[in-house]
């Protein structure tokens, strides 16, 4: 990959997590620039280095997903950055196992994880805030279950669900499972057969 190639790809990856409107796989990747943009540029160097990393669209993905800086320095340059992506490869890879371990930290009675209460937020979001459960059990989750409309209504001036919202319907694109086995593990957790008929 060519460091314009790689510009290309943050730039796609970075609309995608950072707005509402753009979509990376509706719009296959493609951001409308050009290469006299990309040499203008004073931090095109970082894009160089970029270029050389064999899983770019992965570590792009993690960066945006677990971290709160977007500037390409700070994702090519930061040592933090590094563990966050490996700590993300580590989840996704062995995804069911960490589902499980996640939905092992909840509540025994599933509905009082999910549930809002007089506007505050709900406990499976405050374990999420405080990285005590992963994204992607959120994300999962909420695709079994459909709460997030829920969540909506009830938090509808919360900024900080705004963004964990934002960060998860965008996130869904890339995240990659097998629902049937997520539905088994949440039934084997929570032995309660009724919640999951969707």
């Amino acid at each position: 990959m060519t460091p314009y190639e790689a510009y290309v790809l943050y730039c796609a990856l970075k609309m995608h997590f950072t707005t509402e409107d753009y979509d990376f796989i509706k719009y296959n990747g493609k951001f409308k620039t050009s290469v006299d943009n990309f040499e203008r540029r004073r931090d095109k160097f970082f894009f160089a280095k970029l270029a050389k990393r064999k899983d770019i669209k992965e570590y792009l993905i993690s960066s945006f997903v677990s971290s709160n800086s977007t500037w390409i320095g700070d994702l090519v340059n930061n040592s933090s950055i590094e563990e966050h992506f490996t700590d993300w490869k580590k989840r996704t890879q062995a995804l069911s196992y960490f589902y499980e371990e996640d939905l092992k930290k909840l509540l025994t009675n599933l509905d009082e994880n999910v549930i809002v209460k007089e506007h505050q937020h709900p406990f499976l979001l405050k374990l999420v805030l405080r990285k005590k459960v992963s994204i992607e059990t959120l994300v999962i989750l909420n695709d079994l279950l459909n709460f997030f409309p829920h969540w909506n209504k009830q938090l509808e001036s919360d900024i900080l669900w705004k963004d964990v919202h934002l960060l998860c319907r965008k996130y869904r694109s890339f995240l990659q499972y097998d629902k049937k086995a997520m539905k088994a593990i949440t039934l084997k957790v929570f032995s309660d057969n009724a919640f999951c008929a969707a």
